[in-house]
Order: C-alpha cells, then sequence, then structure tokens
C-alpha cells in the first residue's frame, strides 16, 4: 500500500514540475534559450526513465525464463520478475509523461525562437545572396 502511494505522489510532482503557465510570447532570447535547454533536459530525463524501465524488465524476463523451474531459487525468480515489472511500470508511469511533456515544450521553444530569426538584408528565398558593388 505504501508502494501505490508513493507511485502516485512521484507521478504527481512529476507532472507538476512546472504547474505555472509560461507564455511564450512574453520572453526574451536569453529566457527562450533557458527554457528549451529545460525542455530538451526534461525530455531526456523521460526518455532516459522509459528506457531503463524497459530494461529492467528485459533483465527480469531473461532471469525468469533461463532459470532452473525445479531449483529451491524458483520462488525468488518470481520475485525478481515481480521485481522488475513494478520498477517498469514505475519508470514508464513517470518517464513517458515527462518526455512528452518536455518534447511539446521544446517545440514551443523553438516555434518561439522564430521570431528572433532574421532574414539577412540581401538574401533571396533559397538562401542565396548576390551583392553587387560598383
Amino acid at each position: 500500500m505504501k508502494t501505490i502511494i508513493i507511485s502516485f505522489l512521484a507521478l504527481g510532482f512529476a507532472l507538476n514540475l512546472t504547474a505555472q503557465k509560461i507564455d511564450i510570447n512574453t520572453l526574451n532570447l536569453d529566457q527562450l534559450n533557458l527554457y528549451k535547454a529545460r525542455a530538451v533536459k526534461l525530455r531526456n530525463t523521460g526518455l532516459a526513465l522509459s528506457l531503463t524501465g524497459a530494461a529492467a524488465l528485459g533483465i527480469g524476463v531473461v532471469i525468469f525464463e533461463y532459470a532452473d523451474k525445479n531449483s529451491i531459487y524458483s520462488e525468488s525468480n518470481i520475485t525478481v520478475l515481480g521485481v522488475t515489472s513494478f520498477i517498469f511500470f514505475t519508470c514508464e508511469l513517470i518517464g513517458i509523461p515527462l518526455w512528452i511533456t518536455g518534447g511539446v515544450r521544446k517545440y514551443k521553444a523553438n516555434v518561439g525562437l522564430m521570431r528572433f530569426d532574421t532574414k539577412k538584408d540581401n538574401t533571396m528565398a533559397l538562401g542565396l545572396g548576390v551583392t553587387l558593388r560598383f
């Protein structure tokens, strides 16, 4: 029961890391770059958690499948599978929302940074420029 409560609390904290709504249009260039860096960090953390959970489940399944079923340790193999399954579900429950949230924030930051992209005076649509001086 304690682990279920702790899991829900961890999920709640993960989903409310930055509960404040940030208006991208009011940020300057430095603030947008910081927002993007934090978004990338959040996305990478979610990805790492998701992959860690998947790896834990894979290790648990391998240990369970290749263990001797008739040995005195067969009950501990089931316990290992249960623990790794719990680690998998916990990591996925926290990692996937972090991954999605970080990706969305990174996209929003990139859209906001497009406002600060200025075109040079002598450029054409393809990015080629010709300057004639007499």
